[in-house]
């Protein structure tokens, strides 16, 4: 059996050493369990870099996330990515990632928005780190933003509030926002299917009005045109009445014998329809479609679409239907392609997206404190000037307003299934 990693317990020090200790997803369930014992939890590896090169002096990274309560296991999620990349195991790996001595400094803040500007405060003043790493919520991310900017410590934010890096300079963010995917979809509608005219379909859930309220910005710039839009309530389940208000459907009835047969008739054409919201829904949207005979229009999605229960639900009424999303493990990309693979060999299961922005995270700021002298003004510079750097979920660049901006993923469906659009 090959040697696998053993947790140490050293008061509030959890240190990475090489044992023989069986199934290692067991071994993560119950170094996640530890997480939670300790406010402030350190994972140190001390790896050795080549004989070739000069040693990397340790960089301590603070993580902040929430690893109890009722958002623990997207924490949890994020913090499997964020450690994968920091190395802290000893595994072997698919990359070719610098050796580098880093350690982890852990505080959990399940959703308190106080517990996690202190966290803030103590990893920069009490431990010394020279960057951080979330926080995950949408509803502790403005104190935390707000508290590293006043202590300027540089910090990658994981979540998609809208605004956040305007904290100030010293604030970045690595997060799947609804205007970069509103924006990536219209504009391949326009460039690469040439589609002119577009139909809005939406819930009126803060997901769904966000994102279609982008859509037709990005729609409009593009120069295209939206021909209709129509809301409808989330959660429900019938949607007979938008479809026919949406296209306007004029309805005819004849009698053959004893039989009343209707057909309908769209009087409102256009070239695609958007639908921000998710694969359940989809699943009852597109047959209601079909019903009206709403035909040869291309369906456009968001990554609520990006699951394989969407064929399940919606089967032929999805079929040639286009959406996009932030990340795919089934990706052929190379980073994405070495993340998944090192990922499953650690955790023994696929990555998901939370894994996957934490992951990059961890990695771009690890490569900033490589490429600095050690001072927080050096890694926020570092990370200002990043540039295509390759990551799971794409190629990223921070603009200057310190969004990570990146090439997304796009997806068709294609025979029954989900497949990664090539350009």
């Amino acid at each position: 059996m090959k040697d696998k990693p053993e947790i140490v317990s050293q008061g509030s020090v959890v240190t990475s050493h090489k044992r023989n200790t069986g199934n290692l997803v067991t071994w993560c369930k119950k170094l996640l369990f530890c997480i939670l014992l300790f406010s402030n939890t350190a994972f140190a590896l001390e790896s050795s870099p080549p004989a070739t090169a000069q040693p990397v002096p340790i960089a301590r990274i603070g993580v902040i996330l929430p690893l109890s309560g009722k958002y623990a296991a997207f924490g949890e999620q994020a913090l499997k990515g964020i450690l994968l990349a920091a190395g802290i195991f000893e595994t072997k790996r698919q990359d070719n990632i610098q050796a580098a001595n880093v350690e982890i400094i852990i505080k959990d803040t399940r959703d308190d928005p106080i517990a996690s500007a202190k966290a803030v405060e103590e990893l920069t003043l009490n431990e010394n780190v020279v960057g951080i790493i979330g926080p995950l919520l949408t509803i502790t991310s403005t104190d935390a933003a707000g508290k590293a900017q006043e202590l300027k410590v540089p910090t990658i934010v994981l979540s998609q509030k809208e605004g956040i890096t305007n904290a100030g300079d010293y604030i970045f963010r690595n997060f799947l926002l609804p205007s970069e995917q509103a924006k990536t979809i219209a504009l391949y509608a326009i460039n690469k299917l040439d589609c002119k005219r577009f139909a809005v379909l939406y819930p009126n859930s803060l997901y769904g009005t966000e994102l279609a309220n982008f859509f037709k910005e990005e729609v409009k710039k593009g120069k295209g045109v939206i021909v209709a839009e129509e809301q409808y309530k989330e959660g429900q389940t019938y949607f007979g009445k938008e479809v026919v208000r949406l296209f306007k459907i004029k309805e005819t009835e004849k009698k053959e014998g004893r039989r009343s047969i209707k057909t309908f008739e769209a009087t409102v054409t256009a070239d695609a329809l958007y639908i921000p919201d998710y694969f359940d829904t989809i699943g009852l949207i597109a047959p209601h479609l079909a019903y009206y005979n709403i035909k040869d229009i291309k369906l456009l999605g968001s990554n609520g679409w990006n699951f394989p229960k969407l064929i399940e639900l919606a089967g032929k009424y999805v079929e040639g239907a286009i959406f996009t999303d932030g990340f795919f493990a089934g990706s052929k990309r190379e980073a994405a392609l070495q993340f998944v693979n090192n990922f499953k060999s650690l955790y023994g299961t696929a990555p998901g997206i939370i894994e996957a922005q934490a992951y990059d995270a961890a990695r771009v700021m690890i490569e900033a404190m490589l490429q600095s002298n050690g001072e927080k003004e050096d890694v926020r510079t570092k990370l200002a000037d990043l540039k295509a750097f390759p990551g799971a979920t794409g190629n990223i660049t921070f603009n200057k307003d310190r969004e990570a901006v990146k090439d997304m993923f796009m997806f068709e469906v294609k025979n029954g299934q989900i497949v990664e659009v090539k350009d």
